[in-house]
């Protein structure tokens, strides 16, 4: 019998447990002005009327307030045919840009108010499950068990955070998943084996290295010598050994790609004691370790380095490369900058986390592009360097080894929990198991009292296992991994009222929503502590557990879940950046600025900073990586830290970072648009209406070198686009000094493809940052922009709270929060809007 046929017998029925919607005034309505009743007459009512009403639209009865989802969607076509154009019919009276760009401005701006406020929930949240982050958090704390993100059943994208009720679903097929991950983490946490024996391997990779190199040079030179024999011949090039034309030329291509970098590599002497990395070559990258095939728990990571050059200290990357086959892509674990010379290297040690399922493979190169296409990374650096630089050596590998698993306490510490110190029981011995079940039940379920007609469920697959002839620690696995598929753990359940009235959090509710606020897995022993105590929703206790939990480790899971979405960070991922225009944004640099964002942001809560020194500040949050990105010198090591920003660099502050511009290009240009509209949504909370869905297209300027200012300017033509991006083109063209990977520039560069990509031109453009604000304040540049966006951290607070808001209660943010915000706001004012005040 398959399991999901056993779900109603194994998961008990929950309520539909949602907040009751609290008591409100009614929600702000969205109203068109009366004074563009002209505008339907002159255009629109000729055709639109209780007589013709062609297409079978009427307009002469149109309310003008916007109350019902009726109104809204008549509304909304009206906008839909003004933006295309389709209305008025060509042969119609045609409204003048201006007056056609006012109506769209404003009825762009009502349908965004009646969107929200028919969408208002009254503050009502929906019961919801764990989302994937939540998911992981939990069970490594309740079974010190990390879980593969990809092994885990996907949330839907709902387009806001991850923690939104209405977007969490559950199915059949979900329940599968989770029994089986659930197996998976049992299995590793529960051992019946002896402690395992810690390990040591080490390698010496030059001789191998050698051994390869010296074989493939050889090869490749015979190729040459057989081609140049041939090419002279007028011969069959099967005569040379080769089977046709296009392999002697593919070979040759070879030749040229990578016999000068192995020659290089052979000739130089620190390889006949270490592997040795060049700048270009096909030995790029290395597999330089194996570790057991089926080696799971935590290894210790050990090599020796040095710079070949210490003068030119170069960065390396460690990886995991699952993909024997290439060495375009690993799992980078760790980028170290390598400055020690030949005669004294450097020891670089580190810990990784292992599962049986994952790669074993150490993998270590000199820093550069993870993506497969890296050529272009390659040939870049080819055209920037001479011969005789082309192949420098860079960093010498005297040797690796791996040490584990490294084991800290045996049994596990969840083995422990569950069983004790004492030996697993008897299969005979069911008051065991049930006592088992009980107390881990109450551990995942958070405080909730555990229903005894579910224990008894459990109980009848506990008996069913032990008579199949399973000992006591497989057979409790499967009454386990049925409770951890059980709504009760995987559910953010609270108890419903049974009136309309609405009433406090419980004090097991307050613990749960303030631990999976901040910590994103289930409060701890002293929250629950406090809630049994009932002292845990007292003002001051609460405050000092809010301080508490700010400063535990705990809380990077909120800041890296919270500030990725909040930013919509995810659109750093969006486009693969181009590495023959950029070669230096590769994908330490890329993580490395993503961190910057979210590192800022911790020291900003950490320190109890104005939230305005999120938009200009006089330090910036770095590591090695980066700091080097940006050219600020004396930073090393890999650990972020606040670092003064040297004078003349467009630093400090979101609008500094290198994340938020590339967020804001294609990866090859930088979007003026893009730029400009994630300034108005996420730092003036004054986000742009959606897009209309039949913009012009630009086709008639591809083809044409022209800079980002000229192009965009041609949506200023249309009413239906300038409406929009009037307000949105100028802050953007105010950020054009920083190129699509976020680097300084005084010229826009410019590129076409010609004769099927083949061929490019190119041209540079002097850029003019100049703007103004939505509010008419004007600006020269960038410097200028910051500061006048700097007035504004009254809005950047709004917005971030209305988001906390939605993040914290899993529900979108809604009009009946709007005096919670005005109150929170007006508390905060005076300590400038510290988000730790805000949290």
């Amino acid at each position: 019998m398959k399991l999901f046929a056993l779900l109603p017998l194994i998961l008990l029925p929950l309520p539909v447990l949602s907040a009751p919607a609290p008591a409100h005034d009614p929600t702000p309505a969205a109203r068109i002005p009366d004074s563009h009743q002209s505008f339907l007459r002159a255009y629109c009512l000729d055709c639109h009327n209780a007589e013709k009403e062609k297409g079978k639209v009427r307009l002469d009865n149109l309310p003008f307030a916007i109350t019902d989802a009726r109104t809204a969607e008549r509304w909304q076509k009206i906008l839909g045919v003004l933006n295309s154009g389709e209305m008025p019919p060509e042969d119609h009276k045609q409204p003048a840009a201006e007056e056609k760009a006012t109506l769209l401005e404003t009825l762009s701006r009502q349908m965004v108010l009646a969107r929200k406020a028919l969408a208002d929930t009254g503050g009502t949240s929906t019961m919801r499950r764990l989302n994937r982050r939540e998911y992981t958090h939990t069970l490594h704390d309740l079974l010190d068990v990390t879980l593969l993100p990809k092994d885990l059943p996907a949330d839907d994208d709902s387009g806001s955070f991850d923690t939104i009720g209405s977007g969490l679903f559950f199915s059949a097929d979900q329940f599968q998943q989770y029994l089986k991950l659930a197996r998976a983490a049992l299995d590793e946490a529960i051992v019946t084996s002896p402690k395992p024996k810690t390990r040591t391997s080490r390698r010496e990779p030059e001789t191998e290295t050698l051994k390869h190199v010296r074989a493939q040079h050889d090869r490749l030179a015979d190729d040459k010598k057989r081609f140049e024999a041939w090419k002279d011949s007028g011969k069959s090039p099967s005569e040379f050994g080769f089977e046709d034309e296009a392999e002697a030329k593919i070979k040759m291509a070879l030749v040229k790609a990578h016999l000068k970098g192995y020659q290089t590599y052979l000739a130089e002497p620190a390889t006949q004691s270490g592997h040795v990395l060049q700048t270009f070559t096909g030995l790029l990258g290395q597999d330089l370790t194996h570790l057991p095939h089926d080696a799971s728990g935590l290894y210790r990571i050990r090599l020796r380095a040095a710079a070949m050059d210490p003068q030119k200290p170069c960065f390396l990357e460690i990886g995991l490369h699952g993909k024997r086959e290439s060495v375009a892509e690993i799992e980078i674990l760790k980028t170290l900058e390598i400055r020690a010379p030949l005669d004294a290297p450097q020891l670089i040690e580190f810990d990784v986390p292992l599962t049986k399922a994952g790669s074993h493979t150490i993998a270590i190169r000199e820093r550069r592009p993870n993506t497969a296409d890296a050529i272009y990374y390659l040939s870049g650096i080819r055209s920037e360097k001479n011969d005789g630089d082309a192949y420098r050596p860079t960093v010498w590998i005297d040797w690796v080894e791996w040490e584990g698993p490294l084991v800290s306490q045996w049994p596990p510490r969840a083995h422990q929990q569950l069983f004790g110190q004492d030996a697993i029981p008897a299969a005979s011995d069911a008051p065991a198991a049930r006592g088992l079940l009980e107390r881990f039940a109450q551990r995942a379920f958070r405080g909730r009292p555990v229903n005894p007609e579910f224990l008894d469920r459990l109980m009848l697959h506990f008996h069913e296992r032990v008579a199949a002839g399973e000992p006591f620690a497989e057979a409790i696995k499967t009454p386990l991994s049925i409770l951890l598929a059980s709504p009760s753990f995987l559910y953010l359940a609270e108890e419903s009222s049974k009136t309309s009235a609405r009433r406090p959090l419980s004090a097991v509710e307050l613990a749960n929503r303030l631990s999976y606020f901040l910590w994103s897995s289930p409060p701890d022993e002293r929250l629950l502590q406090l809630a049994r105590e009932q002292r845990l929703a007292q003002p001051e206790v609460l405050a000092q557990e809010v301080e508490r939990m700010l400063e535990d480790a705990r809380v990077n899971r909120f800041l890296s879940g919270f500030i990725h979405q909040w930013l919509h960070m995810v659109r750093l991922d969006f486009f693969q950046f181009n590495h023959r225009l950029y070669p230096r944004f590769d994908g330490s640099v890329k993580e490395a600025a993503r961190r910057e964002v979210i590192e800022t942001f911790h020291r900003v809560l950490q320190e109890k900073l104005p939230l305005g020194t999120l938009l200009k500040s006089d330090f910036v949050v770095v590591n090695d990586v980066l700091a080097d990105y940006y050219g600020i010198p004396g930073v090393q090591g890999e650990s972020f830290r606040k670092v003064p920003v040297p004078a003349g660099l467009p630093r400090g502050g979101l609008l500094g970072m290198a994340a938020i511009h590339a967020m804001g290009s294609d990866g090859e240009r930088s979007s003026p648009v893009e730029r400009g509209a994630w300034v108005l949504r996420k730092l003036l909370n004054d986000p742009p209406p959606p897009a209309p869905a039949n913009v012009p297209q630009l086709s008639r300027f591809s083809g044409k070198l022209m800079p980002a200012r000229t192009l965009m300017q041609s949506h200023m033509e249309q009413p239906q686009c300038s409406n929009c991006h009037r307000r949105i083109d100028p802050i953007g063209y105010g950020l054009e000094n920083f190129d699509a990977v976020g680097q300084w520039r005084d010229q826009e560069y410019t590129e076409i493809a010609v004769l099927n990509k083949v061929v490019r031109e190119s041209k540079r453009f002097p850029i003019d940052p100049s703007g103004t604000l939505p509010n008419g304040r004007a600006f020269s540049g960038f410097e200028s922009l910051r500061d006048a966006l700097h007035a504004h951290e009254s809005d950047l607070a709004r917005g971030l709270l209305e988001h906390l808001i939605e993040f914290a209660l899993g529900r979108p943010f809604s009009f009946s929060d709007s005096a919670l915000v005005d109150s929170i706001l007006e508390s905060t004012r005076a300590q400038h809007h510290t988000p730790a005040a805000l949290i």
